[in-house]
C-alpha cells in the first residue's frame, strides 16, 4: 500500500461523512462524536504516525467562506481559486460549487491532502491538490485566494497577512475567515459579511461565535 492510499483509508476510517453546520450543502468527511478518535489524546493520535487531524473539522471561518460563496457565487464563478491552508477544503469545494473554473486547495499537511481529494470526490467536484508551502509565492493565474482560520498565531499571521496584501496589490481578490482570534489588525481588512458559526471542534452548532468574513485591502 502506498503512503497516498494509506492515508485515504485511514481517513475514511477514522471518519464519518457529515455536512457542516453553517453549509450543509458540502458533504465532508470529519470526526464528529460518532468516532472513537474524538475521545483519543492528541499523543494518541500523534502515535498513529498523525499530525493533529485538523484538517478534520469544518474551522469557523472555513465554514463562513463555503457559506458566504455560496449565497454569493459571483465572486468565483468562471475564476481561479486558491484555498490556502485548506485542511479539507470546505471553502474550496464551496467555491467550486459556486461555478469556480479552477480550484487549487493548499495544505502542507499529506493527510489534508488526501482529505481534501475525498471529500471533492463526496461532493462530485474536482480540485487541484497541493502541498507545497506557498506563503510568498505568486501565479498569475490566481484571480481569487481564500484563507479561512489561517490568523490563530501571531508571528503566522503577520507573514501571512503581508503576503496577501501583495497578492491584492496586484489586482487578486483575497478573502479571509477568521472567528476573532486577535491576530487581524482591523485596518487590513474590510468587512463584507459577518456570521454566527460553530466554535472550533463543535459540530453540532451549539457554540457560536461572531465570524468575520473580510477582504484583505493594501
Amino acid at each position: 500500500m502506498t503512503p497516498r492510499e494509506d492515508h485515504a483509508t485511514r481517513v475514511r476510517e477514522h471518519t464519518v461523512t457529515a455536512r457542516p453546520w453553517l453549509c450543509p450543502e458540502v458533504a465532508m468527511r470529519l470526526i464528529t462524536h460518532e468516532c472513537p478518535l474524538w475521545y483519543r489524546s492528541e499523543d494518541d493520535v500523534h502515535a498513529m504516525g498523525w499530525e493533529t487531524p485538523f484538517w478534520a473539522f469544518a474551522w469557523p471561518g472555513g465554514q463562513s467562506l463555503a457559506r458566504y460563496l455560496l449565497d454569493n457565487p459571483a465572486h468565483v464563478a468562471g475564476k481561479t481559486v486558491l484555498d490556502f491552508g485548506a485542511g479539507g477544503a470546505v471553502e474550496g469545494i464551496a467555491a467550486k460549487m459556486a461555478g469556480a473554473r479552477r480550484v487549487i486547495a493548499a495544505d502542507i499537511d499529506p493527510v489534508a491532502a488526501v482529505a481534501m481529494e475525498v471529500n471533492a470526490a463526496l461532493n462530485g467536484v474536482a480540485l487541484e491538490v497541493t502541498t507545497d508551502d506557498l506563503i510568498g509565492h505568486d501565479d498569475p493565474a490566481w484571480d481569487v485566494v481564500l484563507a479561512g482560520d489561517m490568523f490563530y498565531d501571531a508571528e503566522l499571521s503577520a507573514r501571512v497577512l503581508d503576503w496577501l496584501a501583495a497578492l491584492a496589490r496586484r489586482g487578486v481578490t483575497v478573502l479571509l475567515g477568521d472567528p476573532g482570534r486577535g491576530n487581524i489588525p482591523e485596518e487590513r481588512v474590510e468587512p463584507v459579511a459577518w456570521y454566527e458559526a460553530p466554535f472550533d471542534t463543535d459540530v453540532r452548532g451549539l457554540h457560536l461565535r461572531k465570524t468575520l468574513i473580510g477582504k484583505v485591502i493594501l
